[in-house]
């Protein structure tokens, strides 16, 4: 082969080399840093979505314990939020969730209670009835991060 072909050639190679390395060099920092931005966002919606349903439920379920409705209109919008949860959330968030929904129709069917059983529930050990729901959210946000930090360490 011609000596001034194969220098021209490994000119051109290596000037081609070395103007895509800054492209792709920008092509994996943006990649990652659209990764890392899709996952701040759903992390943002699942917790806007959740404090909804902690909102919500909670103003149900306390009028679930002392009025009787025969209407159950006001369960709609719950519903819609629990329709939602299924939509991203993990198993044991919609189970939660769904178990809530149905104590607070439980409770919908039972006599009201008196204050004075209101505020003897309200000091027992089991005050917080939205406890179990809070912590699955919890675990689940925390069990997302985890998997993105291992997920950049391994890429890093």
């Amino acid at each position: 082969m011609n000596n001034a072909i194969l220098s021209v050639s490994a000119a051109l190679i290596g000037s081609m080399v070395g103007g895509l390395a800054p492209v792709l060099s920008n092509y994996v920092l943006q990649r990652g840093q659209a990764k890392h931005d899709l996952l701040n966002r759903q992390l943002a919606q699942r917790e806007s979505l959740y404090s909804e349903f902690i909102k919500e439920a909670s103003r149900l379920f306390a009028s679930s314990l002392t009025n009787n409705h025969e209407d159950l209109n006001e369960m709609v919008a719950i519903y819609a939020i629990v329709s939602r949860i299924r939509l991203m959330a993990s198993e044991p968030v919609v189970h939660t969730a769904e178990s809530f929904v149905k104590k607070i129709i439980q409770h919908y069917g039972e006599p009201n209670l008196s204050i004075e059983q209101l505020r003897s529930a309200a000091l027992s050990a089991k005050a917080d009835p939205l406890e179990a729901f809070s912590l699955a959210c919890r675990k689940e946000l925390q069990d997302i991060l985890r998997r993105e930090a291992l997920s950049a360490a391994v890429r890093g």
